[in-house]
């Protein structure tokens, strides 16, 4: 579906006409709607770390405290212990506070470890890593849809035809108790449903681990359990 056709679909089951456009549109209405679906576009994409908007970013370091490009411009929020130098086979601590990275500047004490910071949409490293090391993570996108040809992310809805790269269906739902909401009508049974569908779709989102309750891992299709490999390279 594509954000004319979302916009069309919860007129549909608000009992309102449907437009023909949306972008550009004059209607104040219309254009509600729009503001409307724009909002659950970016307030759904925080609900949780979506596997669609989950993405994998490399850096090649340089000798400096400072990691140009660190941090991608599409960049929300880092997927907790995803950090890793490759070429040293262990993993990079952080994100360090600003108590902890101030005491390290002062010298009190030294890391032995990769450790980082973000500040000012900066990468900071601590200590200073060698240069040409390569650096990985997963983070969570601020782009939630696309335009119509699927290859510009976005962050907001630009025209008529761009697509959602989260649930259609959920970006639907939204706008319809948002409307409800903002027109001072009861929106009690539509955001109730659409929590649920939130909250349903979360829980099936991508591939999810087992749980073992004695505390182990293991893979579920051989069986076998998951190595202890201390870090390092070795």
């Amino acid at each position: 579906m594509s954000l004319l056709t979302i916009i069309q679909d919860a007129a549909d089951r608000l009992g309102i006409p449907r437009p023909t456009s949306v972008v550009g549109t004059s209607d104040t209405q219309i254009r509600q709607l729009l503001g409307l679906a724009q909002q659950e576009g970016k307030e759904l994409a925080r609900r949780g770390p979506w596997e669609v908007l989950t993405k994998e970013k490399t850096i090649t370091t340089t000798a400096t405290e400072t990691q140009t490009g660190g941090i991608p411009s599409d960049f929300d929020r880092m997927i907790e212990g995803s950090f890793y130098n490759r070429t040293q086979d262990r993993k990079v601590v952080g994100p360090l506070s600003s108590q902890k990275w101030q005491a390290l500047k002062t010298g009190l004490y030294n890391l032995i470890w990769d450790a980082y910071r973000i500040r000012g949409g900066d990468l900071l490293m601590n200590p200073v890593p060698e240069a040409g090391d390569t650096l990985a993570y997963e983070y969570i996108s601020t782009n939630w849809c696309t335009n119509a040809a699927g290859d510009t992310t976005q962050s907001a809805w630009l025209a008529d035809d761009d697509l959602p790269l989260l649930d259609a269906e959920l970006i639907t739902l939204g706008v319809v108790w948002r409307f409800l909401k903002a027109k001072g009508l009861d929106y009690s049974e539509p955001f109730r449903t659409y929590q649920q569908e939130v909250e349903r779709r979360l829980s099936n989102d991508g591939s999810m681990s087992i749980l073992d309750l004695n505390g182990e891992r293991s893979d579920a299709g051989s069986g076998a359990y998951d190595p202890v490999i201390p870090e390092g390279s070795w």
